[in-house]
């Protein structure tokens, strides 16, 4: 692991300090899923700045990091990816948010969509363990199950657009397994 990564994972976990993952009765620490989305990138060959990206792509949306102070401490390509995965106009709905973020999929860079996945294989995978040592996932999300998969496999049909990968293979099967949930 390079020095930006470690920088950005240890940078992520002070923005995120207060945050936790959904999961019923156990705290889990947000910083797990943002290792775990550097994980699925590291794994399928990605450079340490969109791995970076990965392991900052809410401090944005969710800790109000500005662009510039990612571009200073991280770097432009670092700050870009994480601005084109960014939910850009907090203030609508949620559904309307979501819409628009599916939208903009494929219009983006490659990374940026690799990204995306991999927050999407990561959030998956916390689902299934979540109901395998914890309970309930979907009881935590406001919106439930069934609009929450509905999402998802909107993605997994753009993805198949998309040249192969075996990112897009990875969603496919996380995506599967979370069906089972």
């Amino acid at each position: 692991m390079g020095l930006l990564l470690k920088r950005a994972l240890d940078q992520a976990a002070v923005w995120h300090q207060t945050q936790r993952r959904k999961y019923p009765g156990v705290d889990v620490p947000y910083v797990s899923h943002l290792a775990g989305v550097a994980v699925v990138l590291s794994r399928h060959g990605f450079d340490d700045e969109v791995i970076a990206a990965g392991a900052l792509h809410d401090v944005i949306e969710d800790q109000g990091v500005t662009i510039a102070e990612l571009a200073a401490r991280f770097g432009e390509r670092v700050a870009t990816l994480v601005n084109l995965v960014t939910e850009q106009d907090k203030s609508a709905s949620w559904e309307e948010r979501k819409r628009r973020y599916l939208e903009a999929f494929p219009t983006k860079p490659w990374e940026a969509q690799a990204i995306t996945l991999a927050d999407k294989i990561d959030n998956f995978q916390s689902i299934v363990v979540c109901a395998m040592e914890h309970g309930d996932p979907w009881a935590m999300f406001k919106r439930g199950r069934d609009m929450q998969l509905e999402r998802f496999e909107t993605l997994s049909r753009m993805c198949q657009r998309l040249p192969a990968h075996p990112l897009i293979d990875e969603y496919s099967e996380a995506l599967a397994a979370l069906r089972e949930v």
